[in-house]
């Protein structure tokens, strides 16, 4: 009886477990990462800025400070991940960005707000900010400044 206890609680943590890492993976850049469009070194992907779809310049060294200007060349970014890198400031030209759909700031711990441009640029869907240690008030006024975006803490 508690062998059978057991693999029922075993079984019952494993669904929870897996129904939350398909929640929590909504992460739009999945489908178009290592594919054909994808590129994780910005230099190779000025060559073909117009076939580039998704962008990987996460954990560089030497860290990024901000994001370059170049990424604006990349007229069909659909997703940009600088995660883990101490961004703090965006270019001005990066709303020109008008395909983008995801971006991932996590771990950028200098970052101290997002620009209001993000709000002009019309296909921005989902911004990942996971590991800031943002409080939960900022976090929520974050939310109420871009209605549009979807936010992952």
């Amino acid at each position: 009886m508690k062998m059978k206890k057991f693999f029922l609680i075993f079984a019952l943590l494993t669904v929870v477990c897996f129904v939350r890492a398909q929640i929590g993976s909504s992460w739009c850049c999945l489908e178009f990462d290592g594919g054909p469009a994808f590129s994780d070194n910005l230099v190779e992907a000025l060559k073909a800025p117009k076939t580039i779809l998704t962008l990987d310049l996460s954990l560089q060294t030497p860290k990024l400070t901000k994001i370059p200007e170049q990424v604006a060349l990349l007229v069909n970014l659909k997703c940009l991940d600088v995660s883990f890198n101490r961004v703090s400031e965006f270019p001005e030209n990066f709303k020109t960005l008008k395909n983008l759909a995801c971006l991932n700031l996590s771990g950028n711990m200098y970052l101290q707000k997002l620009p209001a441009f993000l709000n002009e640029m019309p296909n921005l869907k989902e911004v990942r900010m996971e590991g800031l240690k943002w409080s939960i008030a900022k976090q929520k006024s974050t939310e109420a400044e871009f209605p549009n975006i979807r936010f992952f803490w």
